[in-house]
């Protein structure tokens, strides 16, 4: 393009010089002197204008030329400025977010299996890679180290509080102990003559010999009706939220919760466990066995042909895309969630992205940044040159007319 345009200008510069020594002989030729002298004016004009951006015309030093090498942090400051003010701001950022319903996008995404396995194999697989930078790094000392220091910092009284305000809130207690209610009845079942068994040993006056053996009997029918009537009870109990036996475990949570909250020695006991359970050295012990099991199980799993841990998270993934896509609330309150911490981070962290964009093009090198936009824009500018060249010389006939029609 650069050749083009010079090109032009150098058929300019001829078709100047050709109108000026045959103006005598054809005297129409002042036409075309006309075009082709307004033509070489634009053109060098243009060219000197396109090229006093990048550097000096001619090596020359004249002001106000080489424009974007002088004035590069100029430039690169109020370019920052002008992309944070402009496009960085948390109400635009947030309503393109919105408008492109990325949630309801996601979920779709998630729902397809195709999908959902490509990211659950791609997740999976990069794990062992993580885990091992982890351990040439020793990080995951550190970072039990760290969970430790944090763990200190937790009253369990407080999170004890909280966790049962939860269990009540909607009754969710309920839901979450009624499958446990079926376990206890379930091993109640199974261990019915173990049961009987300990409450016949234990029965009073069994030295006697007949009233012995009576007792014994008594004690092992008692502990029979006694399982029996218990696993009944939390079978009924699991299957109607009206049962009684709920209500005992409701009360029963609010009297814990009341203690947990008025009771100082109680809280005590439990920041005394918490310490006594972080500084023993079997809990060290503890996290460095389950690392090493947690290293074997995912070595393990990926040397399958369909490692479970890919099916499992695949079929996770899935299920959370349903339930988004089913669930516009929820959907909802994490698009809300997602909106929040976007206008947090912009509002927050808006001044750092500033200074890293201005930061970066102070780190650039003049001659890079130069080859850099030549590149990108250079036809462009060059389109200038060969427009000013040719508007140029149409200037040059309609003001050599207007000099004929006056004059």
């Amino acid at each position: 393009m650069r050749m083009a345009a010079t090109g032009i200008l150098a058929v300019m510069a001829g078709l100047y010089v050709f109108s000026r020594s045959y103006h005598d002989t054809w005297p129409w030729l002042e036409w075309l002197r006309a075009f082709s002298e307004a033509g070489m004016i634009g053109g060098l004009a243009d060219w000197f204008a396109v090229t006093a951006l990048f550097r000096h015309p001619l090596g020359l030093p004249v002001p106000h030329t080489a424009v974007i090498p002088q004035e590069k942090d100029r430039i690169g400051k109020a370019l920052a400025q002008f992309v944070r003010g402009n496009f960085l701001t948390a109400d635009r950022i947030c309503k393109q977010v919105s408008e492109l319903k990325l949630i309801q996008r996601l979920a779709h995404w998630m729902s397809s299996p195709e999908q959902a396995e490509k990211l659950a194999r791609q997740t999976v697989e990069t794990i062992p890679t993580l885990l091992d930078s982890l351990e040439k790094h020793d990080s995951h000392h550190r970072i039990a180290r760290r969970l430790i220091d944090q763990l200190r910092t937790i009253h369990p009284n407080d999170v004890s509080g909280k966790l049962l305000a939860w269990l009540l809130s909607e009754n969710r207690y309920r839901q979450i102990l009624a499958p446990l209610l079926v376990q206890i009845a379930e091993a109640l079942e199974f261990n019915k003559e173990r049961i009987e068994e300990a409450a016949g040993r234990k029965a009073p006056l069994q030295k006697i010999p007949l009233i012995g053996k009576l007792s014994k009997a008594l004690a092992e029918d008692i502990s029979d009706r006694a399982t029996g009537n218990a696993g009944e009870k939390l079978i009924a109990a699991s299957k109607d939220p009206n049962e009684p036996l709920w209500d005992i475990i409701h009360e029963q949570i609010i009297a814990t919760q009341a203690q947990l909250s008025t009771n100082p020695e109680l809280a005590s006991q439990l920041e005394a466990i918490r310490d006594q359970w972080l500084d023993d050295p079997q809990s060290s012990e503890l996290a460095d066995r389950l690392w090493k099991q947690l290293r074997q199980s995912i070595d393990h799993d990926l040397t399958r042909d369909t490692p479970h841990s890919i099916k499992h998270l695949s079929t996770a993934v899935v299920s959370l895309g349903n339930n988004l896509g089913a669930n516009p609330q929820l959907a909802g309150n994490i698009e809300t969630l997602l909106l929040e911490g976007i206008a947090q981070i912009l509002d927050q962290h808006g001044e750092h992205l500033e200074t890293m964009i201005r930061q970066t093009i102070e780190e650039w090198d003049p001659d890079t940044l130069m080859a850099k936009l030549e590149q990108q824009v250079g036809p462009d500018l060059q389109y200038i040159r060969i427009n000013g060249t040719l508007i140029g010389g149409f200037v040059g006939i309609l003001i050599h007319w207007l000099g004929n029609a006056i004059w």
